[in-house]
């Protein structure tokens, strides 16, 4: 049984740490875990475009499986990120039916409306917790767009969604896994119906697309669809608002890259894929081995895990000379924050466009505010590279304000919550 508790590398910081490890070795194997920690960049990126050697399903591994369960096993198993072909192959022509460059294009202008508001609070002097009040709010206004849900929808998907998060997580406790699973059964009960009504009346957003088969592609069924779209909400949502809060602490601990972007914003796009490479917002991802084989010369039996560290890899200096400094202008961008292969993130295109657009216009308003000070604290999860609270414009967190005031104040604005008709074609 894999010792999920005993994570090998800081959590505030691991990049020191996966340094040391992979000089030491670029494929160690951690007898605690369980598992091969996967570390340099030429590593990872073979394991991720070989699906027919490494399986994304955790029940290939018997030891993963009965650490999981069989319930979540088997739901994670049906899931885009965690399924193997034929079933990842329905899925992912399913929802790139809208995920096109088309239909990202058409949301550029919602989304610079979204960024607007977000940002505004930057602007008065007063301290702001930039989690609530710009990360999160960001990408849970497009993704309620996206599914065309309204404010009832959205100010669910607030709601439910830090806890939905649990089902990505590489090392889930049992409280992180029920209270997934219950935020996942609340928000099927609010989509099984909208579903049912979008059978019957189709429009442009992403519910029709997955429903509607227009292109001859394959239709799935009511439970497919739900269970793609908690996923899209896990994996899309946090993931932009996790690239939104690296980036912005980024900036404010390099102020000479800080100023950089101010002198010019139209460097928002570099900037971008720098901070994925930089700080990446999903850390580990994991794959089974299907057959017994040779990775940087160390052998893996079948039906063992290796654990992917994305961090480790795009820090690796034999892809990245100075991998460990942020260059916002950096000449060679490649990365592997979004995966590789099959399993590329399908949402990729729209978190670039959320964070472009805020980075365009943050760099100005952090540079006035950052001489008042800042404070952060990190989420404990090794999966995720997460901030539970970034504050700006103080030394330190308001003592009767925790954050999750000013993300209810900032989701009640109408820029967030009131989703109109959808007017995204795919």
């Amino acid at each position: 049984m894999p010792d999920w508790t005993a994570w090998p590398f800081a959590l505030e910081d691991p990049y020191p740490g996966y340094r040391l490890a992979r000089t030491e070795a670029p494929v160690p194997f951690d007898p605690k875990l369980g598992a091969h920690l996967v570390l340099s960049y030429t590593a990872a990126k073979h394991v991720l475009r070989t699906p027919a050697q490494w399986s994304s399903d955790p029940r290939t591994s018997p030891a993963l499986a009965d650490a999981l369960g069989d319930t979540v096993a088997e739901l994670w198993s049906r899931s885009l990120i965690m399924s193997d072909p034929p079933v990842h192959t329905r899925l992912r022509q399913a929802a790139g039916r809208f995920f096109t460059p088309r239909a990202v294009h058409r949301l550029q202008a919602r989304v610079h409306t979204i960024v607007e508001a977000a940002i505004e609070p930057l602007g008065d002097g007063a301290p702001v917790e930039v989690m609530g009040e710009l990360a999160y709010p960001i990408p849970l206004a497009v993704i309620a767009e996206v599914f065309n849900i309204g404010a009832e929808g959205a100010h669910l998907l607030h709601t439910e969604t830090p806890a939905l998060i649990g089902i990505i997580e590489i090392t889930p406790s049992q409280a992180t896994l029920q209270a997934a699973i219950t935020a996942a059964m609340t928000l099927s009960l609010f989509l099984i119906p909208i579903v049912a009504e979008r059978r019957r009346r189709p429009g442009d957003d992403l519910l029709s697309a997955l429903i509607h088969a227009r292109d001859g592609g394959p239709a799935l069924e009511t439970d497919e669809i739900v269970n793609l779209c908690l996923l899209l909400l896990a994996a899309g949502h946090e993931t932009t608002a996790n690239l939104i809060g690296n980036g912005t602490l980024a900036l404010l601990e390099h102020p000479e890259q800080l100023g950089v972007l101010a002198r010019d914003p139209e460097l928002s796009r570099p900037s971008v894929e720098e901070f994925l490479r930089y700080d990446t917002p999903t850390q580990v991802i994991s794959r089974i081995a299907l057959a017994d084989q040779k990775l940087e010369g160390v052998r893996i039996r079948a039906g063992e895990q290796a654990l992917i560290v994305l961090g480790a890899a795009n820090h690796d200096p034999f892809r990245h000379p100075r991998g460990d400094e942020l260059i916002l202008q950096r000449q060679n961008q490649a990365h592997l924050a979004f995966g590789h292969g099959p399993h590329f993130c399908l949402g990729a295109g729209l978190a670039r466009l959320e964070a472009e657009a805020a980075f365009a216009r943050i760099a100005g308003p952090l540079t006035r505010s950052r001489s008042a000070g800042w404070t952060s604290r990190r989420a404990d999860t090794p999966t995720l590279r997460r901030l539970q609270s970034l504050w700006l414009g103080t030394n330190s967190a308001p003592v009767t304000d925790t954050g999750a005031a000013a993300k209810d104040a900032a989701f009640r604005r109408d820029s967030y919550g009131a989703a109109g008709p959808s007017s995204f074609g795919a």
